[in-house]
């Protein structure tokens, strides 16, 4: 058995626990030697037990928040008076609130008294007089629940960043970002409010990564993604909306203050060194702004846009389907904007011709060299 017990330490991690008991002492927190030296309190045997399984035991008078670290388990004097205030006290901790908290009570504690400090926050109960091998499986068993409670809300956070952030970029994801459209399509609608929106797009992007690699189309949609947010305010949406195309949502923006924007983000653009592993990339950029016209309705015929109807229309479309006319319309103006941008010759493919032509051979096009 002793050879057991001097391998428990290194066989279990050790934990974070907190001892709040209701010793009277000048200092706030202390050691456990200092605290509980001339202490009858219950907590002293529990913390050196603790401590003897290689956890690392703090001692409160009275609860105080711990700077240095979280506790991964925290054990409350039942017996004491003011239990209940100093349950209440840590249940209202927001760093405590996944932590379990065990009252230690007396061996003759009646169950009414165990049902009030259950109500009063307490997760489970340890008899003073329990077994040292009792003491560490409970404590060990709250500290395995607090840590699966912190792993599970790491992984909750986790997933929900994923459904919000696009991976590549840091942007807003295109999921995320149609949810929170909607809501300032809607308050647009209501209120009659302004809302602009931005298609943003690198030109030929398929063929700047079969020239220079996927890492370095990466590498440009990143800094298009940061240059972007240099350029617009905390309240404008930015998203990633398809591979090389981003949209970006301008509350209380007119086309006049869309247009800014665009030349801002335009000249920022152009300006910018794009260089990928010592080569230079034939960059450009276009771009395309639609407003919303709350008092219009925005209908699709045929594949073109078209407004009509006043302010009360035949038929009044939904907040989805005015969103979706803002966003086609900021599309059909960035297919306006493209057309203008001129596939570069390092983009251009060629297909070498042979000495002599033979019939069922299939000639494979391959890509210009870069210029030195």
């Amino acid at each position: 058995m002793a050879q057991y017990d001097a391998l428990v330490p290194a066989l279990r991690p050790a934990a974070r626990i907190l001892l709040v008991h209701d010793a009277k002492t000048d200092e706030k927190t202390s050691t456990l030697r200092a605290t509980l030296g001339r202490s009858n309190s219950p907590l002293k045997r529990i913390a050196e037990i603790a401590e003897t399984f290689g956890h690392q035991a703090v001692v409160a008078a009275g609860y105080t928040t711990i700077e240095e670290a979280v506790p991964e388990c925290v054990l409350v004097d039942g017996s004491a008076r003011g239990i209940s205030e100093q349950l209440a006290t840590l249940k209202s901790e927001k760093m405590l609130e996944d932590v379990p908290i065990l009252a230690v009570v007396p061996t003759r504690f009646k169950d009414e008294l165990l049902e009030t400090l259950r109500v009063d926050g307490a997760d489970d109960f340890l008899y003073a007089d329990a077994h040292s091998y009792e003491i560490q499986s409970r404590i060990e068993g709250a500290v395995t629940l607090a840590r699966a409670r912190e792993q599970i809300n790491y992984l909750r956070e986790n997933l929900a960043r994923q459904t919000r952030v696009d991976d590549l970029t840091g942007v807003m994801s295109r999921r995320f970002f149609f949810q929170q459209a909607h809501r300032e399509c809607s308050r647009s609608r209501r209120y009659g409010h302004k809302l602009s929106c931005l298609m943003v797009e690198v030109d030929h992007y398929r063929q700047l990564c079969a020239t220079f690699s996927e890492a370095a189309g990466e590498a440009v949609l990143r800094s298009v993604a940061t240059i972007i947010g240099q350029w617009t305010r905390d309240s404008d949406l930015v998203a990633r909306f398809t591979d090389a195309k981003f949209v970006i949502l301008l509350p209380e923006t007119n086309i006049e203050g869309a247009t800014t924007v665009r030349e801002k983000i335009q000249i920022a653009l152009r300006e910018h060194d794009w260089r990928h592993d010592l080569k230079d990339l034939p960059i450009t950029v276009s771009i395309g702004e639609a407003q919303l016209h709350p008092g219009k309705q925005t209908m699709r015929v045929e594949g073109e846009f078209i407004s009509e109807g006043d302010e009360v229309g035949e038929t009044a479309f939904s907040t989805r389907e005015s969103l979706a006319g803002l966003l086609e319309d900021a599309d059909a103006a960035l297919y306006i904007a493209r057309k203008g941008a001129k596939v570069p010759d390092v983009f251009v493919p060629y297909t070498p011709a042979p000495e002599e032509p033979t019939k069922g051979v299939k000639f494979v096009k391959v890509w210009k060299p870069e210029k030195e």
